[in-house]
């Protein structure tokens, strides 16, 4: 989720001076990180790989130690879907600081008939739980429940608030992840998945068959850092046919940031990093974006322009520190093929009111 790129990971030196981590916490820590043995998983010929950051293993499904005691040490472990039709997207957003000893849960279902997280489907946002005793790899949590069936590539997901509003997701990887960045101070990535299973909304049966998105995120995260605009921007259409663009935004428009994981492209099967990016709102109606275009350049040189039609949106304040727009996305790439996918727009609490409202008549 595009929240947790708001902040780089920190690459610093760890503070010597730093307060020790607790012995409930390090205990914890310790059982976590025996959960799964650390064999590693050997990508695919089309797989991302970079030479200076270590491969994911089966580990990266369970939580990671904290660097240091940051009281901001943050981890994540994000799930999503967007299904057309009846333009209905979900969110699966639990946020654990074990420096803390506390965590959060969002789960949010939205449509296109409305964007206020109180007039949405359905909502429940809960802060300051404890932290969970289990692992991430059989996660239980105030009604949600992650499952790892296939280390790195399929999950269970299931949730009951026992107030009429229930799921059962398996999310499978359509590739490999996306390693964006991994070393001893944080690390992130992204994958693609196909997304089926059962969804009861208040009473009603909906099945769900769909592609979504999940992502994982360990780092320092503060809540008071201001001055920020992100864009996390994707399309699926199928194993052979996916892009993700990671933006700094300037008004409408966003571009690529030198030296930082600006996404990848997938097409006809071969998918490779990309090298240049760009997002661009090309309209908005009260502050939230309806149409965009994009384009992208790999490092091998592929180009990928699209253009998106806005199907819903969602008033998304998934942390003290930050707001997004969350928005599924119908694109029609340059080959006229089309896919459906997400735009999220993050900016930081000190870029809202007035600011995003002048958006609306920026070019």
């Amino acid at each position: 989720m595009i929240v947790a790129l708001l902040a780089p990971l920190d690459t610093r030196v760890v503070d010597s001076t730093a307060e020790p981590i607790t012995p409930a916490i390090q205990a914890r820590i310790d059982a976590s990180s025996t959960t799964s043995p650390r064999c590693p998983v050997t990508p695919s010929s089309h797989a991302p790989s970079l030479a200076h950051v270590e491969q994911l293993t089966p580990a990266d499904d369970s939580f990671h130690p904290p660097a240091n005691s940051d009281r901001w040490w943050t981890e994540t472990c994000w799930f999503s879907f967007d299904q057309p039709g009846r333009n209905l997207s979900a969110t699966i957003y639990p946020l654990f600081r074990p420096n803390l000893d506390v965590c959060s849960l969002a789960v949010y279902i939205w449509d296109g008939e409305a964007c206020e997280p109180w007039a949405v489907p359905y909502q429940r946002f809960l802060w300051h739980l404890a932290m969970p005793t289990t692992d991430l790899t059989r996660l239980d949590l105030e009604g949600l429940r992650y499952e790892v069936i296939e280390p790195l590539m399929r999950y269970r997901v299931a949730f009951d608030d026992g107030q009429g509003t229930a799921f059962d997701l398996d999310f499978t990887g359509l590739r490999e992840p996306w390693l964006a960045s991994k070393s001893k101070h944080g690390g992130h990535f992204d994958q693609p998945c196909a997304v089926r299973g059962s969804l009861t909304l208040r009473g009603e049966a909906i099945e769900i068959d769909c592609m979504g998105m999940r992502d994982r995120t360990w780092s320092p995260r503060p809540d008071d850092r201001g001055g920020r605009g992100t864009g996390y921007t994707y399309g699926i259409g199928s194993a052979d046919t996916q892009f993700l663009l990671l933006t700094t935004l300037d008004g409408n428009t966003g571009a690529f940031q030198s030296g930082v994981f600006a996404g990848y492209l997938v097409r006809n099967g071969v998918g490779s990093r990309l090298v240049d990016a760009s997002r661009r709102v090309t309209a908005r109606e009260r502050g939230y974006p309806t149409s965009l275009e994009i384009r992208v350049t790999d490092e091998s040189g592929r180009t990928l322009s699209a253009t998106g039609r806005c199907l819903n949106r969602f008033a998304n304040w998934a942390t003290p520190g930050s707001f997004a727009w969350m928005s599924m996305v119908e694109w029609t790439l340059d080959d006229g093929a089309v896919v459906i996918g997400e735009d999220q727009e993050v900016w930081s609490i000190d870029q809202l009111g007035e600011r995003l409202r002048r958006l609306e008549s920026l070019g």
